[in-house]
């Protein structure tokens, strides 16, 4: 069985959470996108000026007191460097170390731009000092000072990698929550919409199976589903009160004709017992009174119809051995069947109870019984059989006679529809409406399908039924 959060997950509500998550999720990452560019370029900025103020600072005591008291100056700067992001190397024409904590000159520096006249820009990396520390990255300025000596002033970027890993970390964890965040809120969001749907949902069932007076409850919030329910509802008062119109006008109808009808047909049957039987009018008398007496059946059934739509009096089922129906109904048809030479075959050999009403499932097989030796050719077969399930059991009446193309299918049970255009064939098309309005009160269904050939007819009844 489909669990609810699965349903929820196949919800065109729960997909369209989703495009506003993403949306969503987007805006957070184009967000953190400004955030780490502007951070990272007011850092190396920051890095940029501290550089560019130690070395003219080291820049001006070169021409005052020359490389002595740069040298000097060196010493003082480092020395005062507590955390040791500072980076200071001098050299003479040689490349030989004069002054600084940098060993000696590096030849695989990375020139990033120019600076002054000529100085650049460099970067490369260092071993740390400390334990773990290793490949640190080193942002310097490197120029000739005079012909004779040269200097680099330098800062790691230790801190500044920090700051950007502390804003990828912060990224992530928000993006992290935010998807959450955002999914929770989806499923809240997607259950609180089916919640009011399946109201609808539930309330259109009911409808359909016969409770034309359920309406669609309200809610106290006043929102869009509210004017939909109300909506809704003014739309089920005005069908309940034309179908209403509409079958008691057919109802009125059978009841005004059937009287007229009989009274007829008691007339005529009076006047034929006065002929003899070889005067040729006895024969068309008698055909009327055949006509006549379909004509009254088709009001009855029209009644029956319109009475089991309405779901009026067949409340209280009991149980029914549909094993006993099933052989009373062979049993009577078999004569009919072997007019035909058509085997009339009933393979529920067990016991099958189902809660109904029995008359109106002996009429229910009937009509298809009588249906299926209709439209068997001579010699075909007809099998009554039982199909077993854990939701529902299935009484199957299968024949191998011209069948119901696909298309036609669904508007068999509508009511006076038949595929003989020419309607030569003895019936008056309600037998499957009637069946069907048999099934809706029984909470159970009809499927038709092909049996390749033929048809095969299966009321479902639902095991909440049994």
């Amino acid at each position: 069985m489909e669990s609810k959060y699965s349903r929820i997950i196949k919800t065109f509500t729960f997909r369209l959470a989703l495009v506003y998550v993403g949306l969503f999720s987007l805006s957070v990452v184009i967000l953190f996108a400004f955030i780490y560019t502007f951070a990272m370029g007011y850092v190396e900025a920051q890095v940029n000026d501290a550089v560019r103020m130690q070395y003219n600072y080291l820049v001006n005591e070169y021409h005052q007191n020359g490389s002595t008291g740069v040298e000097s100056r060196i010493k003082e700067l480092i020395s005062g460097d507590e955390d040791g992001t500072e980076i200071y190397l001098l050299v003479n024409n040689k490349n030989e170390k004069l002054a600084g904590n940098l060993n000696e000159w590096p030849e695989n520096a990375v020139i990033e731009s120019g600076f002054e006249k000529s100085g650049n820009w460099v970067s490369f990396y260092i071993e740390g000092a400390r334990i773990g520390q290793k490949n640190i990255k080193i942002k310097a300025i490197t120029i000739p000072l005079s012909k004779w000596r040269s200097i680099l002033v330098g800062k790691t970027l230790q801190n500044t990698e920090k700051i950007e890993q502390i804003i990828v970390q912060t990224f992530w964890a928000s993006l992290i929550v935010t998807l959450l965040m955002a999914l929770v809120g989806s499923i809240v969001i997607t259950r609180s919409v089916m919640n009011r749907i399946n109201i609808i949902n539930r309330s259109a069932y009911n409808i359909m199976h016969g409770e034309l007076s359920t309406r669609i409850p309200f809610t106290k919030g006043g929102d869009e589903f509210d004017d939909l329910s109300l909506n809704l509802n003014k739309m089920l008062d005005k069908i309940e009160m034309l179908l209403k119109s509409l079958g008691q006008f057919a109802n009125n109808i059978a009841h005004d004709l059937r009287s007229p009808l009989n009274r007829i047909i008691n007339r005529l049957d009076a006047g034929l017992r006065q002929i003899d039987d070889k005067n040729p009018a006895r024969k068309l008398l008698e055909k009327n009174i055949q006509d006549m007496q379909g004509l009254i059946s088709t009001f009855n059934s029209i009644l029956k119809i319109s009475e089991l739509e309405a779901n009026a009096g067949f409340r209280d089922f009991a149980l029914c051995d549909i094993q006993k129906i099933i052989e009373n109904m062979v049993e009577f048809y078999e004569p009919y069947a072997a007019e035909k030479s058509i085997a009339l075959v009933n393979h529920i050999n067990s016991r099958v109870t189902l809660n109904g009403e029995k008359n109106l499932l002996t009429q229910a097989f009937a009509n298809i019984i009588d249906n299926a030796i209709k439209f068997t050719p001579n010699g075909g077969h007809v099998d009554i059989s039982c199909e077993y399930r854990d939701s529902y059991t299935d009484i199957i009446i299968a024949d191998n006679g011209v069948g119901i193309p696909s298309d036609y299918m669904a508007k068999v049970f509508e009511k006076f529809f038949r595929l003989e255009q020419s309607r030569n064939t003895k019936g008056n098309g309600l037998g499957l409406s009637l069946v069907e309005a048999i099934a809706s009160i029984h909470n159970a269904e009809v499927i038709l399908s092909d049996n390749n050939p033929g048809l095969r007819v299966s009321l479902r009844f639902y095991n909440k039924t049994v």
